[in-house]
């Protein structure tokens, strides 16, 4: 089973696995973790790496970030290097539909890449101009 770690600001990442959960149910081998306000960056990275490995099974980590170019992100890039045997994919801007679609191809037992490009797709699919749409189909 691919692994997934999803790592951002305060709750986000707790808060976002437990809506997913809510709409498909409870998940196993995902760890969460926050950056809260004060925490040591180091030993965010060290949680972060951990983490990796807890999820780690041998088919590889999608690991998702709240924010391009902020802590959560660049700990986790930092980890990549250090990983290169790990089949790690990294992707930012984390939302709910990216994280259910990630959730659902694991259960479908997509490849990582595969489950990467998806999950990024619904992310941006997922993201609707109400008013546009709206308008649209006028």
């Amino acid at each position: 089973m691919i692994g997934i770690v999803i790592a951002a600001h305060g709750n986000f990442a707790s808060g976002l696995l437990d809506a997913a959960t809510l709409i498909i149910g409870e998940q196993t081998n995902v760890f969460t973790i926050g950056l809260k306000h004060g925490d040591d960056i180091a030993g965010f990275g060290e949680a972060l790496s951990a983490g990796v490995a807890k999820v780690d099974e041998g088919n590889g980590v999608l690991v998702l970030t709240d924010l391009f170019g902020a802590s959560p992100y660049n700990q986790a890039v930092m980890l990549s290097r250090k990983m290169e045997k790990l089949n790690y994919q990294l992707l930012t801007g984390v939302n709910l539909p990216m994280l259910l679609q990630a959730l659902n191809d694991r259960m479908l037992d997509k490849d990582l890449e595969e489950m990467k490009t998806d999950s990024k797709l619904a992310g941006q699919d997922g993201i609707v101009d109400f008013f546009a749409k709206l308008n649209k189909a006028k």
